[in-house]
């Protein structure tokens, strides 16, 4: 991690050079977030927890209320990261 040095710095530049840092590293983890989530790929409700930071009861009730529509395989139940994505859009 980079140091900054405040020191001899004016309140206006040091809260610029930390928003700047900021937006580097969030746009960083959303370019990374985004180009892992592929279209088609099918994913475990515990890693839409952990991606989402959501609880699985809350997963439950998007499925029982039909905002997210869920595959399931054997005994498993997966979600598609395109529901998923078009869900969060259509909630906001």
């Amino acid at each position: 991690m980079e140091n900054i040095q405040f020191i001899g710095t004016t309140p206006n530049a040091l809260i610029s050079e930390i928003v700047e840092k900021l937006k580097t590293e969030l746009l960083s983890e959303l370019t990374k977030t985004f180009n892992e989530n592929q279209p088609n790929k099918y994913i475990s409700a515990q890693e839409v927890c952990e991606r989402f930071n959501i609880s699985k009861p809350t997963i439950h009730e998007y499925r029982r209320r039909g905002l997210l529509k869920s595959y399931k395989w054997g005994s498993r139940v997966f979600y598609r990261m395109s529901d998923i994505e078009n869900a969060m859009i259509i909630n906001d």
